[in-house]
């Protein structure tokens, strides 16, 4: 991570861019299997037991957040964000298994089919739901894992809340460094725009209408090519909604950002799925900067420069969009939420 909790000193150079022989050859009688199912499937009847108590747990823990003004401390298992090659993993050792010859394969399917009963069906179906409450839509597809996650949120501040496209997060996440990613936002700046536009038109929660109003000026000031006022505004419409939505004591715990001086890193495993992948994003936006004692202006956006250390430095076209992605995620956040959505 760079100075103040995230990479910084990055070109902004993008900003202006858009053998032969069958298997049973050998076979040469009856096979006695006997006593096959039980030792050949015995693992794999351990597994389904595992997975399925593996299964129950992570559907007893995807309860929706209890939304009040403040919000409580809750936690995440991490098997949710790995439970797509869970799944995968079952089906998978299910193929091998029935990856034998001929003989063997028949002599497979009776087992085969006590594994694709009704009741499967509705807990596979059941993941899926949960997938769908957990991640946004441009998510979905993509399902990012823990180390991807806590890499471009934590790490480099990466907001992926709902913005930006599926497309554009899986050109993040295959990117090989930060430095790539911050010039692959430069040249999609237009694009990631649109995006946080067509978020914010399906915000429907009246306690979060007029942050929409003023994220969508936002978007009108950076395609007039007002960046720096774009920045501005988008910085302190961020710093708005927090005071707005959260007390002191939760707000501090979201955006204390003691990286640089103590190492202390967004624990993501702190908080509720929703929380975590929205919020460290804004936590690495404020990382500590005092003028005072001679910290450089950082290059990366961060809400504290915005607001001391306004200079050619900080105040960017990919800053500006950086700021927006944020302001957009915690609106969008908020108005799925808060209680009393239209």
């Amino acid at each position: 991570m760079g100075e103040g909790g995230g990479p910084d000193g990055f070109e902004d150079q993008a900003e202006d861019h858009e053998s032969g022989e069958p298997e049973d050859a050998y076979l040469t009688g009856p096979v006695d299997l006997s006593g096959f199912y039980a030792v050949a499937f015995k693992p794999l009847q351990e597994y389904a037991r595992k997975q399925n108590e593996l299964i129950g747990k992570m559907l007893a823990e995807s309860v929706a957040v209890r939304m009040r003004p403040v919000f409580p401390r809750i936690v995440v298992e991490s098997s949710l964000i790995r439970m797509n090659a869970a799944t995968e993993n079952l089906r998978r050792q299910m193929a091998d298994l029935t990856g034998f010859n001929d003989m063997v394969r028949q002599a497979l399917q009776a087992l085969a089919a006590t594994y694709r009963p009704p009741q499967w069906h509705s807990v596979f179906a059941s993941l899926g739901d949960i997938i769908i409450r957990l991640y946004p839509e441009n998510l979905r597809d993509v399902a990012p894992d823990l180390d991807d996650l806590e890499k471009l949120l934590v790490d480099e501040g990466l907001p992926l809340m709902w913005v930006p496209r599926s497309q554009t997060v899986r050109a993040l996440l295959e990117a090989p460094d930060a430095a790539t990613r911050r010039r692959i936002i430069g040249r999609r700046w237009k694009g990631i725009v649109n995006d946080c536009e067509a978020v914010l038109e399906k915000v429907r929660h009246p306690a979060v209408q007029d942050a929409r109003s003023f994220a969508l000026d936002v978007v009108h000031a950076l395609r007039a090519g007002h960046t720096s006022a774009a920045q501005a505004l988008a910085a302190n419409l961020l710093d708005s909604v927090l005071q707005r939505h959260f007390d002191k004591a939760f707000r501090v715990q979201l955006t204390k950002n003691d990286f640089k001086a103590k190492g202390i890193k967004f624990k993501l495993d702190d908080h509720k799925f929703k929380v975590a992948c929205t919020f460290a994003p804004v936590w690495y936006a404020h990382a500590k900067y005092f003028p005072q004692n001679g910290d450089p202006i950082p290059r990366t956006f961060g809400r504290h420069p915005s607001a001391h250390g306004v200079s050619r430095t900080q105040y960017s076209r990919i800053n500006a969009v950086y700021a927006l992605m944020l302001a957009t995620s915690v609106i969008k956040f908020f108005d799925t939420e808060l209680p009393g959505r239209r």
